[in-house]
């Protein structure tokens, strides 16, 4: 395992191949571990790069009340910074895509390209209900029963529930790193999400990078209309709607993998 001092806090990261850079960040109480899929996929073509966001898997859990999105973007350019990557394709899922915007919008030369993936800039008030509840919930229902009944019907699509198998290998994937996901971190990251929704709106036409922005058909929680309005605010975003729910990137990873990895390297190639 890898450690940066970030910003003040202990950082667990992990780098993987070789070539341009592409950094990948998660969602909400999500480790780095649950990107593996993506890494496996990407590490033949690119450096990956991947993080536990503060408080969560290895990295520090600093007490302060609130995890903006703001440190957690900062907190990510610092650590290009220190691996000496001036600049990153930079790969964000649902909370993670908040930090990508807020990274490109806030460090716009670290930002070589960006992918969007099941995420906002302003979301709605049912996606707002939703996030607040998962933080007062999260002490008070146990792990397992937190994944397997308030989290999946969010994350994963009619589709992918038709098959118990699914659920059961999702649950498990779960299950091999629950302590990572830190109910303090959740709560704290949660109201980070609350803030930052809607406050980047007029702001999405500074961001300079060559943006992918994707969707699953079936995502309820972070639905194809939000995506519509990033990719609208976003000069010459471009849209690619995929199967599968909010956590398409696992339900069909091998259809992300091979848009992302298209995208990137039409980037490269210009």
């Amino acid at each position: 395992m890898a450690y940066a001092i970030v910003n003040g806090i202990r950082i667990h990261y992990e780098v993987t191949g070789a070539g341009d850079a592409a950094l990948l960040l998660n969602g909400l109480g999500a480790p780095a571990a649950s990107w593996a899929l993506q890494v496996k996929a990407l590490a033949p073509h690119f450096r990956v790069v991947t993080l536990d966001n503060r408080g969560v898997g290895e990295s520090d859990l600093p007490p302060d009340p609130v995890y903006t999105t703001a440190q957690l973007a900062d907190d990510a350019a610092t650590l290009l910074r220190q691996l000496k990557i001036d600049r990153a394709h930079v790969i964000g899922a649902s909370m993670g895509g908040t930090i990508a915007q807020e990274l490109a919008i806030r460090h716009q030369k670290a930002v070589r390209s960006l992918v969007l993936a099941c995420t906002w800039t302003e979301a709605d008030a049912r996606f707002l209900a939703t996030v607040s509840a998962w933080g007062s919930l999260v002490h008070r229902v146990p792990v397992e029963e937190r994944f397997r009944h308030v989290l999946y019907p969010w994350i994963y699509s009619p589709t992918f529930f038709e098959k118990k198998e699914n659920v059961e290998q999702a649950f498990q994937r779960a299950l091999a790193y629950p302590h990572q996901s830190k109910p303090e971190a959740i709560e704290r990251q949660a109201r980070g999400v609350l803030e930052w929704n809607g406050t980047r709106v007029k702001r999405l036409g500074e961001v300079k990078a060559p943006t992918l922005v994707l969707v699953g058909k079936d995502d309820i929680l972070t639905p194809p209309s939000f995506a519509k309005a990033i990719a609208k605010g976003i000069k010459k975003a471009r849209l690619s709607v995929l199967p599968g729910g909010h956590g398409f990137f696992l339900e069909e990873a091998d259809v992300f993998n091979r848009t992302v990895i298209r995208f990137l390297k039409s980037v490269r190639s210009k």
